[in-house]
């Protein structure tokens, strides 16, 4: 699934396991961006929402504000 943050195109290439750590769920997810392969652990909302998504597009749709939110960490870091 292709996303375009800050004109830079990333593709969302699988969904890892949910984990839970002190009451927050985050869930590791791969990218691609310029042919390189990279995980972010995406913080889910409160309720968990997207923990047991098996489909990287229904994710995204519900977590679109931390996906984004972190490929521009990610952008960053590599600046």
């Amino acid at each position: 699934m292709k996303i375009q943050i800050k004109e830079n195109e990333f593709l969302l290439l699988a969904l890892g396991q949910a984990k839970e750590e002190h009451g927050v769920v985050t869930r590791e997810v791969s990218f691609e961006f310029n042919g390189n392969r990279f995980e972010r652990e995406i913080v889910l909302r409160p309720n968990g929402t997207g923990a047991d998504y098996e489909e990287p597009e229904k994710f995204y749709m519900m977590n679109k504000e931390m996906v984004d939110a972190s490929l521009v960490e990610y952008l960053a870091e590599q600046h």
